[in-house]
């Protein structure tokens, strides 16, 4: 098998460009959180976290959310991911390393954060490393964008494509039991969780876009080709969607737990 971590080289530019970032209110429950936790002793700047970064979506959203002051870092295994990620807008650091080997000195973190990508780390090593890495009263949270199917028949017939033809594929591959697995880390209290809904417009390009950035779309294109997935996905919005308009609702799950 090759290195997991490279799995999103050649999706790179279409990830940059297509994927969503995280609502507003999501992410203002974070800092709240994060905010609510704080001690007086904590290392200055506060260092804030980004583990399995990809494109720095949502390190940058850490900087938005957070404003000027924090040390925002990104921890990027992914060559290519990481590259694009440092070329982007300035404020926020990005450096190699894994959820399972975070690079940063024990007690030394606010915030520990796993966006979008959870499902690929040993999550228990994960859990370890943050639990590690905070300092008393800090936060490792686990933040993931889904698309509701139950809300939408596109987006189930958008899933059933990818179980008919992925490697695979169920559409519920990152249901975790989070909150439970956070509560039960020796090290960690006050796990606690935070669900948004919204709904994601785009034209076709960008439905295309989106859904090629994906490792599991990528699974169906080996199996069928490019241009059969493309025609399978252009015929769902034309199915869905005949005034071109493609309404993706989202469930956003933010995760929480505190170091102890």
């Amino acid at each position: 098998m090759g290195d997991r971590t490279q799995a999103f080289d050649r999706l790179t530019e279409d990830y940059r460009r297509f994927r969503p970032g995280y609502p507003a209110p999501v992410l203002d429950r974070l800092r709240e959180y994060v905010l609510a936790g704080s001690r007086a002793g904590w290392p200055e700047p506060w260092l804030l976290v980004d583990v399995g970064a990809g494109t720095g979506i949502s390190t940058r959203a850490l900087r938005d959310v957070f404003g000027p002051g924090p040390r925002v870092v990104g921890v990027e295994p992914g060559h290519a991911m990481r590259e694009s990620a440092a070329a982007g807008p300035g404020g926020v650091e990005f450096t190699d390393g894994r959820a399972e080997d975070v690079p940063f000195p024990d007690g030394s973190a606010a915030l520990v954060l796993a966006a979008q990508a959870v499902h690929w780390f040993d999550r228990p090593a994960f859990y370890a490393e943050a639990v590690r890495v905070l300092a008393p009263g800090g936060t490792v949270a686990v933040l993931a964008n889904d698309r509701d199917w139950t809300a939408s028949a596109f987006v189930d017939a958008h899933e059933s494509l990818l179980e008919e033809h992925g490697d695979g594929y169920r559409r519920d591959y990152r249901s975790f039991d989070t909150v439970g697995e956070l509560a039960a880390r020796e090290g960690l209290d006050e796990a606690t969780a935070y669900t948004g809904r919204w709904v994601r417009e785009l034209d076709l390009d960008g439905y295309l876009g989106m859904a090629l950035s994906s490792t599991k779309m990528a699974a169906v294109v080996r199996a069928i080709g490019l241009e059969r997935t493309r025609a399978a996905l252009t015929d769902l919005v034309a199915e869905h969607f005949p005034d071109g308009v493609v309404r993706v609702p989202y469930l956003t799950r933010l995760h929480m737990a505190r170091r102890t």
